[in-house]
């Protein structure tokens, strides 16, 4: 096994500098209103070496934040615990992200007609069909953006708008609310005869 040379990890430490401080201000603020040079200054380098690495703005974009967004965390486990588990973390989770809040970065970009399309792209692409497979059965991918939609708005409303009916206080109420919703998309409704 050969070990990589001091400039190779000087230029991987770089590089995960550029994407954090890239995470960080997408997360901020929309992709339009992000400036390189705004991206450069908060990782330490020059914005030349932010293009070097990553070409433009938006192939910067889609690494940092299109490719980051998953959603594996909430399907590791068994289905018939899904809609608990999920409650449960979305309720306990403190929303002190270090670089990338996916929440924020989606809704903030989403309008974007520059990067708003790959992001519809992540969706549609790689993370319903991701939930959809895990689900399987009838209506599979409607289930799947159900599931999506709610765990999105919830988060909106929740942590960004801050209603009061989601407040942290309404715990119990609000995580079995949660949970049935969820478990609800997960088992599927049975299906109606024409």
């Amino acid at each position: 096994m050969s070990e990589s040379s001091p400039q190779q990890r000087n230029a991987e430490t770089t590089r995960k500098r550029i994407l954090a401080a890239a995470q960080r201000r997408f997360s901020k603020q929309s992709f339009d209103a992000t400036g390189m040079r705004e991206i450069a200054a908060e990782a330490g380098v020059n914005v030349a070496l932010v293009n070097r690495y990553f070409g433009s703005k938006e192939q910067l974009f889609e690494e940092a934040v299109a490719e980051a967004i998953t959603i594996d965390a909430l399907l590791a486990g068994p289905q018939d615990g899904f809609g608990t588990r999920t409650a449960s973390a979305m309720l306990s989770k403190d929303f002190k992200y270090i670089d990338l809040d996916p929440t924020a970065a989606f809704v903030n970009s989403l309008g974007s007609p520059v990067v708003g399309e790959r992001l519809r792209r992540a969706v549609e692409e790689r993370l319903l069909p991701e939930i959809s497979g895990w689900l399987g059965g009838a209506h599979a991918d409607q289930r799947a953006a159900m599931i999506f939609s709610a765990l999105l708005g919830f988060d909106v409303l929740r942590r960004m708008a801050r209603i009061d009916a989601l407040n942290a206080r309404h715990g119990p109420v609000l995580e079995d609310l949660c949970a049935a919703t969820l478990q609800s998309y997960v088992d599927g409704a049975p299906d109606k005869e024409d």
